[in-house]
C-alpha cells in the first residue's frame, strides 16, 4: 500500500481546516510529522484529535516541542523523535513526503 508521510510546520492557528489532508491522502497509509510551531498540534487537544483522526499516526520533533516550553507528556497520541528519525522515516518508511 502506497504511503504519505505530512511535514506540518505552521501552528494549529494557520490551519483553519485539516480536511485537505484527508483529500490528498486518499486511502493510502497516512502519518505526520510536527516541526517548528505545528507543535501546538499536540497541546491543543481539539486540533490535536482532529489531526490523528485524520492522519491516524503523528510524530513530534523533541527539539521543537521542548523548545516552545512542553514536554513529552504535553504530546499525548504523539511519538516524539529526533532528526535521525526522520530521515528513517523519510527515506525508509513513506513513499511520498508532503510539506503543507
Amino acid at each position: 500500500m502506497p504511503s504519505v508521510l505530512f511535514v506540518l510546520l505552521k501552528s494549529p492557528s494557520e490551519y483553519h481546516s485539516l480536511e485537505h489532508l484527508h483529500k490528498i491522502a486518499g486511502n493510502e497509509k497516512r502519518a505526520a510529522v510536527l516541526f517548528e510551531d505545528a507543535v501546538y498540534f499536540a497541546v491543543d487537544r481539539r486540533r490535536s484529535k482532529e489531526l490523528l483522526d485524520i492522519v491516524g499516526r503523528a510524530y513530534i520533533i523533541s527539539d521543537d516541542l521542548k523548545a516552545r516550553g512542553f514536554s513529552e507528556q504535553d504530546a499525548k497520541g504523539y511519538e516524539v523523535i529526533d532528526y535521525p528519525a526522520v530521515v528513517d522515516l523519510i527515506m525508509e518508511e513513506y513513499d511520498q513526503i508532503i510539506t503543507v
